[in-house]
């Protein structure tokens, strides 16, 4: 982790471990995992970058099922062959369906519930939210009055509103199936929800924080746990012309991480971690050590200091 992130103050949580992980520690791999069957997930923004990190993970640790999805046709096919090659499983009894659309409308959670019925039927276990971008043009910097619309308003469509489609309509999938069935939600938020960065993006992800603990608090009592998730200071493969250089050279953190952490994560019920916030780069051993304070302090989790 940069000298930068680390710099930031305490209450951003970007330290909440004193280990922190820059790379795919051992105790992370996920190739050591197996996950239950049958194990479905989707994961949106999956052509590249964080997404394709996380489809490669779950596969390495056995799902049966992915349904990948992106903006452009044909653009999850790199990921689908990647995921191929390094799963576990004989090739006919991993599933992969692909959507392309847009992640920032209600039509496309509506369209990922009908993949879910007709390709896999109607099995969900998994739905990691992490279609988004950062800000859409040069001005998302600039002061308030001169920020183009479109860095807010399309950010939270994607980030925020996107979200809570998936959520709603894709909840019955995730509640059906026995009282053991494993079933999560993992909207991958941001250390830009707790300070001032572009305003578009940081209101998304803050919200995206509060739609967490709001869903946790809906369902916990039917065995769902949510987690809003810091990825750690990772940039896309995908276009950089309009981020500035200074958050370029702090990002260093592995494509794979969050996904490693992601598997750790939803392999079991951690009911202890659900409706809070929790960063990639933490070390997981160290977080379990946590694990009565965070309770007993019911902290992760937005809230005013006063």
């Amino acid at each position: 982790m940069s000298d930068f992130i680390k710099s930031l103050p305490a209450w951003t949580g970007t330290t909440f471990t004193k280990k922190l992980n820059s790379q795919v520690p051992p105790s992370l791999d996920p190739t050591k995992v197996t996950l239950p069957k049958p194990f479905v997930a989707i994961i949106t923004g999956s052509s590249r970058g964080i997404g394709s990190g996380i489809a490669k993970c779950f596969a390495q640790a056995g799902a049966t099922g992915l349904i990948l999805t992106a903006r452009t046709a044909g653009s999850c096919q790199r990921t689908e062959d990647e995921c191929r090659k390094v799963s576990p499983l004989p090739k006919d009894d991993l599933k992969i369906s692909t959507f392309y659309g847009d992640a920032g409308t209600e039509s496309h959670a509506l369209s990922l519930a009908d993949i879910i019925k007709t390709n896999h039927d109607g099995k969900l276990n998994l739905v990691v939210n992490n279609a988004g971008f950062l800000l859409a043009d040069g001005t998302a910097f600039n002061k308030v009055a001169d920020i183009n619309p479109v860095n807010v308003t399309a950010m939270n469509a994607v980030c925020y509103l996107g979200r809570f489609y998936m959520t709603k309509h894709l909840m019955p999938y995730l509640l059906a199936g026995g009282a053991d069935k494993l079933r999560a939600i993992a909207h991958i938020s941001s250390v830009g929800g707790h300070v001032s960065g572009p305003l578009g993006y940081s209101i998304a992800c803050l919200a995206t924080n509060r739609l967490a603990q709001r869903t946790d608090e809906s369902y916990a009592d039917q065995g769902l746990c949510c987690y809003a998730v810091h990825p750690g200071a990772v940039w896309s493969d995908g276009p950089k012309e309009h981020i500035p250089a200074r958050m370029r050279e702090f990002s260093h953190d592995s494509q794979d991480l969050c996904g490693s952490f992601l598997v750790w994560l939803v392999k079991e019920r951690r009911r202890w971690l659900s409706g809070r916030y929790v960063d990639s780069t933490w070390d997981a051993e160290e977080l379990e050590g946590k694990r009565e304070e965070i309770v007993e302090g019911d902290m992760l989790k937005m809230r005013m200091v006063v």
